[in-house]
Parts: structure tokens; sequence; C-alpha cells
């Protein structure tokens, strides 16, 4: 459970930064503070992973790296869309719209089980993703 409040306060820590960057009028650094936050990461993670694991399997090293592309253009697409958007809308869809499609993708790929109340929880977000683009 630790893990998750962690998770929970330095992802939104990190949306925050995200919206800062456009209220502070620093669009144009949106490249270099993204590789920034992404080098700092790596200098943070490096030397934990090798404390706890060691080496890195080449497998790993895709998989890391298949995230960290993702991520990478993930975060890189918010900051984009708040140009346009208010934050209100940008993040809920993105947030919302990520847990909808782990949620869906867990199912047919990995076989979890979902729930009559969690398949209607992703009927509800679809529906909310919805109007907020619409509101």
């Amino acid at each position: 459970m630790l893990w998750l409040i962690i998770a929970y306060f330095a992802n939104g820590l990190a949306q925050f930064f995200e919206k800062s960057l456009q209220a502070q009028g620093l669009g144009a650094y949106v490249p270099s503070a993204l590789i920034m936050m992404y080098c700092v990461g790596g200098v943070i993670g490096f030397p934990l992973y090798l404390i706890f694991r060691g080496k890195i399997s080449r497998t790993e090293l895709v998989f890391g790296l298949g995230v960290g592309i993702c991520s990478f253009a993930g975060n890189f697409s918010i900051i984009q869309a708040l140009k346009y958007l208010p934050a209100y809308t940008t993040f809920p869809i993105a947030v919302g719209g990520a847990i909808v499609v782990v949620a869906i993708c867990s199912w047919l790929f990995f076989g979890e089980h979902l729930s009559a109340s969690a398949k209607w929880g992703i009927v509800c977000g679809i529906v909310a993703i919805g109007l907020l683009t619409v509101g």
C-alpha cells in the first residue's frame, strides 16, 4: 500500500509539473524539460536497480526502453494538449483513458477477471471521457 501512496503523489506531482510548464509560458522548453526529467529518473533509478538486481537482461532492457518511449510520448502529448485544452479536460482524459485501456487490455491479453461492477466502471469511464471531450 505504501508504494501506491507514493505512486499517487509522485504521479500527481508529475502532472502538476506538466501543467506548470504551460502555465509559466515555458512551452518551448517541453522537450528539454522532459529529457531532463527522464535523465534524473535514470540517475536515481539505475543505481537502485543495480543494488537490488545486479544486472540488466536483454528482455528487461527492451521492455524498459519500450515503457520509457511510451512514457515520453505520453507526457509530451499531454503537455502539447495543454496548449489547446484546459487541465480539467486534459488530465481526466489522459489518466482516465489509461485506466480504461489497462483494464480492457488486462482482461483481453492476460485473462484477468472483471466483475460486473468493474465492467460497469469501464463503461462509466468511457462515458465520462466522452462527456469531458465534448464539455
